[in-house]
């Protein structure tokens, strides 16, 4: 199966989707008939990728209709290896992740009650959110991609010890069924340079798990033995794929310089496929 010119039966495609696959929250949010269980007050947006927006208009348009009012809205991202060139313009201005989605989110009517895009990390990401909600415990959604959901979720359940004297979020998750297909696309980068940015996401994600160096530093424990088989997967992509993995071998700096000359000589690409994706998705919200 191709996608985007890439082979999504190879075996290093396999191993990607073994490994995003586990590392995955579950939506906790909704019932069996996909209405919520509750009415947040809070609804965030968060990332490098701009379909956290979508996620996040889905949710607001089911809270509008059950509940009769919108919840507030925070776009939430600093710039962080890939979205400082992927959102950087011609002249070299460069938006925040937190500015991005705050443009898609409002292409769907939709608008953001604040843009917290100060972190420089997931942590920092989550500190800031807490910091604005300043001990509020009232529901909060967060709409996440599923490959960033489980380290999301990890790290708001450690804040409180990150983060001393920070309160606790009563945290809840909208993460979508997404197959590889849905993850390499152009807009967001991770369709580009035959899917290297993906790649290494799920090798990164991997390692987060698993070196130490976060769990119980940064984010909590996993509270699961991983298994096997995405043990194998994990340390497959780490070793082929290891743009954004700590102490990096020589074959990074060659992956890390095809990636970026990719990302910075396909700007329109990603333009026009952001905007194509962005009427495919207004499309999809009008059907909800």
């Amino acid at each position: 199966m191709l996608m985007n010119g890439v082979d999504l039966s190879a075996y290093c495609w396999l191993q990607a989707g073994v490994v995003f696959e586990f590392f995955a929250q579950k939506t906790n949010c909704l019932d069996t008939n996909g209405e919520l269980l509750f009415e947040p007050k809070y609804v965030v947006a968060i990332g490098d990728d701009v379909v956290s927006a979508f996620y996040a208009a889905i949710i607001m348009k089911k809270a509008r209709r059950k509940f009769g009012k919108s919840p507030r809205l925070l776009c939430c991202g600093g710039s962080g290896m890939l979205s400082k060139y992927l959102n950087r313009s011609d002249s070299g201005l460069i938006m925040t992740e937190g500015e991005k989605l705050s443009m898609v989110i409002r292409s769907f009517g939709d608008f953001p009650t604040k843009i917290l895009d100060g972190g420089t990390n997931t942590g920092a990401n989550i500190k800031e959110i807490a910091d604005y909600l300043n001990g509020d415990q009232e529901p909060i959604i967060f709409c996440l991609t599923q490959r960033i959901s489980k380290k999301i979720e990890r790290t708001v359940a450690f804040s409180t010890k990150q983060f001393p004297g920070t309160s606790h979020l009563n945290a809840y998750y909208f993460v979508p069924g997404e197959t590889l297909e849905d993850m390499l696309q152009l807009y967001n980068g991770k369709g580009l340079a035959n899917g290297l940015p993906l790649l290494s996401e799920a090798a990164a994600l991997y390692d987060h798990f698993v070196n130490g160096k976060y769990e119980g530093k940064f984010m909590a424990p996993l509270g699961q033995a991983i298994p096997k088989y995405v043990a194998k997967a994990g340390l497959y992509l780490k070793s082929e794929f290891p743009i954004c993995v700590s102490r990096l071998p020589l074959s990074a700096p060659v992956q890390f310089v095809k990636m970026f000359w990719a990302l910075k000589f396909s700007r329109k690409e990603i333009e026009d496929d952001l905007y194509l994706k962005i009427n495919e998705w207004k499309k999809q919200l009008s059907a909800i």
